[in-house]
């Protein structure tokens, strides 16, 4: 059964998104909540609202330009609204009046408050009405953003952590196969210490999304109620394996092997490419930057690593998806659905993908010219895609639903950056634990079934 809340309930639950928000720009689309304007040279133009930025900006504004000029009915003005908390938030905030999206692109964190506001329409419903060929959409990107049956937005932008090294370093060191284990990440890290003072063998930084995925992976719900599958989530459930992985963190600290840049992912990347650090977890969103930024070295990447006993569960389809708002009229939800067929088509996905380092969110985008190619060029790029085309497909893998998951993370990463400075992993595990169930709890009693 789908479930839907007031739009006054969602602006309670999002009301810190929504005090972000009144600094955010505001949209240049002319169109009012349900309809849409016309442009210059007579197309109906679609608001899509999106959260790229730099090349990945660049690439998308490719994707738009190329549907705009592959038909004469309808016009895309693509606007970035900031991160995409930011921009969600903003969506909320507005409540479908003038100059709100159509087209939304969400992060995956933000999947649960968008069903929540009753502000989306099931896309699922609208591949039916509009006779959408979706299957050849990746089966899991679809597990992550399928709720009770309902797909609620369209995968775009897909993409999942992955260990970037130095292969130069670890080869050099006599590490030639990259291990898949945290004992063997250890064991390789003391190889390129001895062998190499001038560069600390990991550098880490409290990223949230590499945490929770690394649980998945590790074959653990991140939430309880099935990862909020089964029934809505009331707390967490990944205190096993976090305590497992801030354990194997600490150790490499304690060994002086791990040089931990608190939450700063830009620095970390910068040491990386500069060499003061020898591997490190990230996005796969970043591959092809890292790469190009790394120009005297080799980039090796590899899937998240595991204790040592444990099969690899996978990982979910994290990134980015489109959503549709409701109240949509006729034409514009007619325009919409051209538009994410194109955008999701298989030589757009494609090109989108060796553009960026995110990677094809359908089947048939893996057998074009355009990416084998590339793979061969830069196979670490497949690396990345084949850790998401590998991964089992069920509830643990679904990934988090939980419209506080921003919060979780932040509180993942916090407990971290604890740990990097002298906490013992219990405390810090326990203080991430007590901060997300509170605000759980919090999010829940607003919420209506």
């Amino acid at each position: 059964m789908k479930k839907h809340v007031c739009k006054k309930i969602a602006a309670l639950l999002l009301s810190a998104l929504l005090l972000v928000t009144l600094f955010a720009g505001c949209s240049n689309g002319s169109s009012d909540g349900s309809g849409a304007s016309t442009s210059d040279s007579g197309k109906l133009q679609i608001q899509f609202w999106h959260s790229m930025s730099g090349n990945t900006q660049e690439a998308l504004d490719a994707v738009v330009a190329g549907f705009n000029e592959s038909q004469d009915q309808y016009e895309v003005v693509a606007t970035n609204q900031g991160t995409y908390d930011e921009s969600t938030g903003k969506f909320f905030n507005m409540a479908g009046g003038s100059d709100s999206a159509h087209i939304i692109q969400i992060g995956e964190q933000n999947l649960q408050s968008m069903i929540d506001s009753g502000m989306i329409a099931s896309v699922s419903d609208l591949i039916e009405t509009y006779s959408f060929d979706d299957s050849d959409l990746l089966e899991q990107e679809v597990n992550f953003y399928t709720v009770d049956g309902d797909m609620w937005a369209m995968p775009f932008n897909c993409s999942t952590p992955v260990v970037y090294y130095n292969k130069t370093v670890f080869d050099a060191a006599g590490v030639t196969e990259f291990p898949t284990t945290f004992e063997g990440i250890t064991e390789a890290a003391q190889k390129v210490a001895e062998s190499n003072d001038s560069i600390t063998p990991v550098g880490m930084y409290a990223y949230g999304y590499a945490l929770d995925q690394m649980v998945i992976n590790m074959g653990g719900y991140v939430i309880n109620n099935e990862n909020g599958r089964a029934d809505r989530a009331t707390e967490v459930s990944y205190q096993d394996q976090i305590t497992q992985i801030y354990n194997w963190i600490k150790d490499l600290q304690d060994q002086e092997l791990l040089l931990n840049y608190g939450s700063d992912g830009t620095n970390t990347i910068s040491g990386f490419t500069q060499q003061q650090v020898g591997m490190f977890i990230a996005s796969s969103a970043s591959c092809r930057n890292v790469i190009d930024s790394s120009t005297d070295f080799e980039v090796g990447v590899a899937n998240l690593p595991v204790p040592e006993g444990t099969e690899p569960e996978g990982v979910y389809g994290g990134g980015g998806a489109l959503c549709v708002a409701t109240g949509l009229d006729e034409d514009v939800e007619a325009g919409v659905m051209e538009f994410l067929t194109y955008a999701t088509s298989p030589e757009v996905q494609a090109t989108w993908a060796v553009s960026t380092g995110y990677f094809p969110i359908c089947n048939g985008a893996y057998e074009t010219e355009t990416l084998t190619s590339t793979y061969e060029e830069l196979p670490q790029l497949q690396v990345a895609a084949d850790q998401l085309l590998n991964s089992n497909v069920n509830s643990i893998t679904a990934g988090p639903l939980l419209s506080q998951l921003p919060q979780l993370r932040t509180d993942l990463q916090t407990a971290l950056e604890a740990v990097f400075n002298g906490s013992d992993v219990e405390s810090a595990v326990a203080q991430a634990v007590e901060s997300t169930n509170s605000a759980i709890a919090s999010a829940n009693q607003g919420v209506a079934e």
